[in-house]
């Protein structure tokens, strides 16, 4: 029987804790910061997360973490959204922010562009945007990476 990772063991465990608040966990980040180290839990919803959404995360997954799992050694416990940097990677990210307006970065240019702006669109091998009502799809290995962008 293989033993889960430190990571796999978390998201097991708060992954229904996130689910029963409305929200997914998406990641488990640990850092360093010079002499200290962070464990971090990633969490969204569709729609945006609250930070008061963020707290009560926080408050019901850290004696989780902390007894239940008995990892101890981070000297910082953070829960976090992901942020508009996070670069959307998989079909999970693509499912939660479908239709949201990203730019979508190519390796190669095609027809001199290599970026491309509007509403997410996807399918099993590829992704794109919606534009004047077409897709504009492209094969994932094409893909430099997705991020949401704030549209004013």
């Amino acid at each position: 029987m293989k033993t889960l990772s430190e990571k796999d063991r978390i998201m097991e465990k708060i992954s229904p804790v996130a689910e029963s608040l409305g929200l997914e966990l998406i990641d488990v980040e640990t850092e360093r910061a010079g002499d200290r180290s962070i464990l971090r839990l990633i969490a969204d919803r569709r729609g945006g997360i609250t930070l008061d959404e963020l707290t009560e995360l926080s408050e019901l997954a850290d004696p989780i973490i902390e007894f239940d799992l008995k990892i101890d050694q981070y000297d910082s416990f953070e829960v976090s959204s992901p942020g508009l940097d996070r670069p959307l990677k998989s079909m999970a990210d693509f499912i939660r922010y479908e239709g949201e307006v990203v730019i979508v970065k190519l390796y190669a240019a095609i027809d001199g562009e290599k970026e491309f702006v509007g509403p997410l669109v996807f399918t099993e091998d590829e992704v794109g945007i919606e534009q004047d009502g077409k897709k504009i799809m492209f094969p994932l290995a094409k893909v430099a990476h997705i991020k949401r962008e704030v549209v004013f």
